[in-house]
């Protein structure tokens, strides 16, 4: 018997998306489906070529060096006056006596060793203190970024920003930014490049005891190395819907275990743009379809990633998850699949879960498939096969 189950979260993105940077139309896109019944498993395809997926390939080429090795950022401290104005901050009192050195040594104790494991020991952000903005009773928390951004020392990659001040719960926590494309070869000093972080107070109140959570700042970190968000729908009371991306809830394995602190793995398809992945680790659909064995997006060995073009410039991504490490909140393993909308520029404007429905942990599992924008993604026996839809 077919099983299909729609979401509406899905649609609504359908719905919202402009079609000059990439969008869906009504005669382009099948519905999305989940079904049983996959026939008998094929054999893999050869995959491994960049052809077909040029722009994320030129994306990933131009902004991997934010994620190499040591990246120097420097931690400053936002003083928000009392009697702030911004609606950020406005009308709440505390204020927290927190330093530039000490928010380096947890960072270095707790961030780092995260990223560092993401990336398969390819990325260590490294945390040292450095200075102190102050905003005047109006002013909003750019520019502290800003300040900070130009009393950086010159050899220093980003900067953090942490206000002292907790925000209003109408606003998110923090914001990041990738800052521009390096004038130079690389490193590329923060004043060139405007790369930045910024978090307000409230993962560093005295409540946490020693253990604040990290994942509002691994989050805004994602940003400055240059990933968007995923499953992420704007207006909604819970924006960031997806537990299956620390670029979307990165607050969800704590949700799943109040012990939790780091926010969950990332997708395969940010692992390739920071250079995490290469060519050789993924596997491209050819316009006929095929097949292919795929192994763990937060492994080290064998295909991670496969890719399906869209037509429309856009791609689709299939990897599979396993419920252990920073996902040992999943109630189990599978496939995952996303559409990456990319702006006409070239850019990655949104990442869409397109398996289940918020917080998307309903991953394919065999004898389970999913149709979207005109191709069939379906699972058997650890084969993963993407064909064409007719």
């Amino acid at each position: 018997m077919l099983f299909r189950r729609s979401s509406p979260f899905l649609m609504l993105l359908l719905v919202g998306l402009p079609a000059a940077c990439g969008g869906d139309n009504g005669d382009a896109n099948p519905s999305t489906a989940l079904a049983t019944g996959v026939p008998a498993i094929p054999s893999p395809t050869p995959g491994g070529s960049t052809e077909g997926i040029g722009s994320l390939t030129a994306l990933r080429d131009a902004g991997a060096w934010r994620a190499e090795g040591a990246d120097e950022i420097e931690v400053w401290i936002c003083h928000v006056p009392a009697d702030s104005t911004a609606p950020i901050y406005n009308g709440l009192p505390l204020r927290l006596p927190l330093t530039a050195a000490g928010i380096a040594d947890i960072l270095n104790a707790r961030v780092t060793p995260y990223f560092d494991a993401l990336s398969h020991g390819l990325y260590q952000p490294q945390f040292r203190a450095g200075g102190e903005a102050t905003l005047a009773a109006d002013q909003e928390p750019q520019l502290c970024v800003d300040q900070a951004i130009v009393g950086a020392d010159d050899t220093t990659d980003a900067v953090l920003v942490v206000a002292d001040a907790e925000h209003r719960p109408e606003f998110p926590g923090g914001f990041g930014n990738p800052g521009v494309p390096c004038p130079a070869e690389p490193p590329c000093p923060v004043l060139d490049s405007r790369r930045s972080a910024y978090v307000g107070a409230s993962d560093f109140h005295p409540d946490w005891g020693d253990q604040p959570p990290m994942d509002l700042v691994e989050h805004e970190l994602g940003h400055a190395v240059g990933w968007t968000h995923s499953g992420f729908v704007d207006g909604a009371d819970s924006p960031y819907q997806s537990a299956i991306d620390l670029m979307s809830n990165s607050a969800a394995p704590r949700e799943t275990d109040a012990s939790r602190r780091d926010g969950p793995d990332t997708l395969a398809i940010n692992r390739f743009l920071a250079g995490w992945l290469t060519v050789a680790d993924v596997w491209v659909a050819p316009l006929a379809g095929g097949s292919v064995a795929l192994q763990p997006s937060t492994g080290t060995t064998g295909t991670r990633l496969a890719i399906a073009p869209l037509a429309n410039g856009s791609y689709l991504t299939v990897e599979s998850l396993t419920a252990d490490g920073f996902n040992s909140h999943l109630p189990a393993g599978g496939i995952a699949v996303h559409r990456v909308v990319m702006t006409a520029e070239g850019a990655v404007q949104v990442i869409v879960p397109l398996v289940g429905e918020a917080p998307f942990t309903d991953l394919l599992q065999p004898d389970e498939f999913v149709e979207s924008d005109g191709w069939r993604i379906a699972v058997s026996d650890g084969i993963v096969t993407i064909t064409p839809v007719v």
